[in-house]
This record gives structure tokens, sequence and C-alpha cells, in this order.
């Protein structure tokens, strides 16, 4: 039997206000040794306040932090076995790369020897030992981001605290470094904790997401039960796209507040006229001409967006009621076949793909 990793930072309970505003509120997380955690959530959900928080920038109006099973309500931030990347990288202008690496070991007295070699290390490991006489003004916005991280990582922390380091990046360097700073994360092992407001990015790197909004825990999994089995509307609505079908709970279905279709789902959690949402994933829905396997509803294509890879429809099921639809291009090779607007055609789904949620 496999046994989970021990955990690195536990915030439990933690509660945080400014003023009359609790930004915090109960929080309760628990991130594993080696996982890359990203707290996810729009501005203002309380995701940086509580980075801050086990940084020791701030401290918490109630609960308590742990790292490494110790408590650090009365530990300094300069004496928490963390480091932290701000989105600023707030890198030493007048230092090389190299010293700006090396800056940290110095101030904490390290060997001479060790120095040079954990910092040519690191360097490497970031692909920027060639840069390493360079200044920051004299690197590229994701050079300079290489050598923040760099920096804080040759210190070997037990948490690594990544406060949106990627939000200044164009956005093919910020996809290009997502994957970079997962490989990164894996080579040193080390505990990332990820502060985004960007979902594609954290389903992208993470282990685990922490949902975040208003304050509160809302889901935390890991990006397949995130997407796939949101726990709210909420969750759902945040994370990509979803179709959310406000409907009425009958015996083995759901009933659409719309058109009054009686749709087959799970509603095991439901009793009978509970008012519900059915929450379909627009990939999941398939544009046919008639009615094959599944669930099917009519409707008209109003809309289409065509993105590369794929096309968006917005089909109207009914006046002020709409389904967005994705459709990969490659099954639709020739743009004469897909479909057009002002098709009237019926949206199907498989069962299972509908997840029903509290209204």
């Amino acid at each position: 039997m496999s046994l989970s990793p021990p955990t690195t930072v536990h915030v439990d309970r933690v509660v945080k206000r400014f003023g009359p505003v609790t930004a915090v509120n109960q929080l309760d997380l628990q991130i594993r040794k080696g996982e890359f955690f990203s707290m996810l959530g729009p501005s203002g959900c309380g995701k940086t306040t509580t980075l801050r928080i086990i940084a020791g920038f701030e401290q918490p109006d109630e609960g308590d932090v742990y790292l490494e099973g110790r408590p650090v309500a009365s530990v300094p931030p300069y004496r928490r076995n963390v480091n932290t990347v701000f989105q600023s990288y707030a890198l030493f202008e007048h230092l090389t790369a190299w010293e700006n690496v090396a800056f940290g070991l110095r101030r904490r007295r390290v060997p001479e020897p060790e120095i040079r070699k954990r910092v040519a290390d690191m360097l490497e490991l970031v692909r920027l030992k060639g840069k390493a006489m360079a200044r920051p003004r004299q690197l590229s916005g994701g050079q300079q981001q290489r050598v923040a991280l760099a920096r804080a990582l040759v210190n070997l922390p037990a948490v690594l605290l990544l406060d949106e380091p990627l939000g200044a990046l164009d956005l093919q360097l910020r996809k290009q470094m997502q994957i970079e700073l997962k490989q990164i994360q894996r080579t040193v092992g080390i505990t990332f904790v990820y502060v985004t407001h960007d979902q594609e990015e954290a389903l992208t790197m993470s282990d685990r997401i922490a949902v975040m909004n208003d304050g509160v825990l809302q889901q935390c999994g890991t990006p397949e039960e995130i997407y796939e089995r949101p726990l709210n509307a909420f969750v759902a609505g945040f994370i990509g796209i979803s179709n959310l079908l406000p409907g009425v709970v009958e015996d083995h279905a759901v009933r659409l507040q719309s058109t009054g279709q009686l749709v087959p789902a799970d509603v095991a959690a439901y009793r009978p006229g509970d008012p519900v949402l059915l929450c379909v994933r627009p990939e999941k829905l398939r544009l046919e001409p008639a009615p094959e396997s599944g669930v099917s509803v009519e409707g008209t294509v109003v809309e289409t967006v065509y993105l590369g890879t794929s096309t968006q429809y917005l089909v109207e099921l009914a006046p002020g009621v709409r389904l967005t639809a994705i459709e990969n291009n490659v099954l639709t090779a020739r743009p004469e076949d897909r479909v057009q607007r002002g098709s009237r055609l019926r949206v199907s789904w498989l069962p299972e793909h509908g997840r029903v949620l509290q209204s």
C-alpha cells in the first residue's frame, strides 16, 4: 500500500480580515511535499492574501499555518523556510544574473566553492548558463523570470511561493514558461504554491488546484476533478466554459426550465422538486441534423466563431437560453462542411456528461 506524501504546508482554518472585509474565511488547505499546488480564483478572492500569510508577510486573525509540521505564527518571514517569486521579479539591476542568484547564499555566508557550484547548477537548470554575466536590462522578460526563479530555488526552500510570476509575459512566452516551470519543479522536487487567475495556466501545471471565491474555498482537487466534476456553479463557470441549464429534479431526470424537456441525469443527491442546474461542457456536445443516441435538444445556430483548431457554435434553444458547443475542425476539414449560422438542428450529449449542480 502506497503512503501519501507528508504535508509541507497546512493552512489550518485561517481567517484574515481587513477592516469590515473578510479576505480569507475559515480556509483549510493541506499541501503535500513535492506538489505543484495552485490557488485559482478571480481578483479579490483571497489567494494572494493566503500566499502572504504562508510567507509571513501577513498574520491571520484566526487559525494557524504549519510548515513541515511546525506552527509558524511567531516566525518572521526571513526565518521561514520559504522563498517567494513575484510578478515584478525584483532583480537587482546593478548585479549580473550570476550575482543575483548568488545574493542569498552570500548573505547566509555559504562557503564560496559551494556558492559557485550551486549557482552554476541553478543557471544551467533554468537554461541561462550563457547569460551568467548579463545584467537584467540585457535580458528578455522570460530570461529575467528564470533568474528570479533560480535566485529563489538556489536556497533550497521547503516551499516556493509564486504570485502570478508569468503575468507580465506575452501569451506565447507565457505558454512556453508554463511547461518549463512544471519541468523545473519536477526536477528540483520542491513544493510549489502558485497563485493565478488564469484557468488554463492552473490546469496546465498543477497537481492539484484550490478554487477560491470571496475568501472561501470552493473546491480542491486534481485538474481533471475540478474540470470534469465541479462541485458547484461557480467552479463550473470559472474553470473553462460551462452550459448551465436551470431545471427541476424529477425521478432519475431533470426537467429543463427552458423547453420543458425531461433529461436523464444522475440526481441521486437531490430530491424531486429541487431546483438545480444541469452542467454540460461545450466539447461534450454534438451538433446533429437528426436525433441520435443520448440526450438531444432542438435549437438554432445564431453564431459561429472560427478558432483555428476548433469552431465554437452558439445555439439558441429558446429566447434567452443558449448553449455553447465546440467541435474540432479535424472532423470538418472543409469550411462548407461546417454547420452554418441559421441552421436548425439538434444538440446531443451522453447522459453521463451532464452534471447536476445545486441551483
